[in-house]
């Protein structure tokens, strides 16, 4: 065998055994990772309650509609605030209504800034005491939930702060942490609830694609705990840093 051959075999050798450990680094990180079953955007609601029923006189925003905080929405004319009122009890107005003790009327705001949806208040309809009259979705408070049907094992390697990165609708990826984790057990396997934080999500430029009910997929880092952590850990800093992942 010539030194060139041997030269050869040592390089196909070193190239083998390279190729393997990427390959056992990546399948070991692989294994530190779960998969949800189903996720979702989520963001904070609130309902704009009717505390006093009657005939809606006015509309001022509807459905789709952004509204900020103390703007009015619907005002209604209330026999029943009527009859308190002859009776001597005091209305006074709030934060989510002001009151007009001469007109009898109730006129409902919003509480927050967001986006009006599930309006049901229409002029010239009737609501109901303590009816929902729409809802406000919260501008920036977006967060994702997904599901994920782990083993015992698995479940107790979940760490909050830890890394998920969220698929949204576009394929586009975006990273968010673990904020809090519930769980409940069936036939030996933990179906758990995953609540994750994300900025990304709150971002305005992909507002359309972050609407509360918008599917994702998530892939949740779990706690690496095998023999080969520090390697697959090394591994993955390097080809970050060198603008590979």
């Amino acid at each position: 065998m010539t030194w060139t051959q041997r030269l050869r075999l040592f390089g196909g050798i070193v190239a083998v055994l390279a190729l393997t450990a990427v390959l056992t680094l990546v399948f070991n990180q692989r294994q530190a990772q779960a998969l949800s079953t189903t996720g979702q955007v989520v963001s904070a609601q609130a309902s704009v309650g009717a505390a006093y029923g009657g005939v809606v006189t006015q509309t001022e925003a509807g459905d789709g509609d952004e509204v900020k905080k103390g703007q009015t929405l619907f005002t209604v004319n209330s026999p029943d605030l009527q009859r308190d009122l002859s009776q001597g009890l005091k209305v006074a107005s709030t934060d989510a209504f002001d009151v007009d003790t001469t007109a009898s009327t109730v006129t409902y705001k919003a509480l927050s800034d967001g986006r009006l949806s599930d309006v049901k208040a229409q002029t010239g309809g009737f609501v109901q005491n303590g009816a929902n009259l729409a809802t406000i979705t919260s501008d920036g408070s977006q967060y994702a939930l997904a599901d994920f049907v782990l083993s015992p094992r698995d479940y107790e390697r979940i760490v909050k702060g830890a890394a998920v990165s969220l698929r949204l609708p576009d394929d586009r990826t975006v990273e968010g942490t673990v904020q809090s984790v519930s769980v409940t057990t069936e036939n030996g396997q933990a179906k758990t609830r995953v609540t994750i934080a994300s900025d990304s999500l709150k971002d305005p430029k992909i507002a359309e694609l972050t609407h509360p009910g918008t599917p994702v997929a998530a892939t949740l880092s779990l706690r690496d705990d095998g023999p080969l952590a520090g390697p697959t850990d090394g591994l993955r800093s390097f080809l970050i840093k060198i603008g590979l992942k």
